[in-house]
């Protein structure tokens, strides 16, 4: 009973391993072998299988994935917009910039001031007198001096 001889344990058979699910994707492809031009690797000594159905992808639409705020034809109004949308670039120079400017009677000019030392951006100012007839996208100098750009 207690010292007597075991009787030998039988052999254990593995299980064969189960097939795969597919694997899940974000991008629509959900196996190797369904990637154009990839082959599935086939256990040796597997039997040939018929060929597979070819596996279309699905059409994607031609719009990104973020959130539009404005219809693309909209003429853009400069309010407010996520991520700097729309914004011409920047002139790299130290001009202060006019923009929403009259020239008065007198030849100076009023209007909102940005990229300034001395003012902050959106404060309006008047400038000293500039030669008449200013428009946007001109730099004006004033009789003072100093050089606004206008837009």
């Amino acid at each position: 009973f207690f010292g007597g001889a075991k009787p030998a344990p039988a052999p254990v058979v593995p299980p064969p391993p189960a097939p795969k699910p597919a694997s899940f994707s974000f991008f629509g492809i959900s196996s190797p072998s369904s990637v154009k031009g990839a082959k599935a690797a086939a256990p040796k000594g597997a039997p040939k299988a018929k060929a597979a159905k070819k596996v279309v992808p699905k059409k994607r639409s031609k719009t990104s994935g973020t959130i539009a705020l404005n219809k693309p034809d909209e003429k853009k109004s400069g309010g407010f917009s996520f991520f700097g949308g729309g914004a011409k670039a920047a002139v790299k120079d130290n001009i202060p910039v006019l923009t929403r400017f009259a020239q008065n009677p007198d030849g100076s000019i009023t209007g909102l001031i940005s990229n300034s030392k001395s003012f902050r951006t959106g404060t309006r100012i008047t400038t000293s007198p500039v030669p008449k007839g200013a428009k946007a996208g001109m730099v004006v100098r004033t009789k003072s001096g100093s050089q606004y750009r206008l837009k």
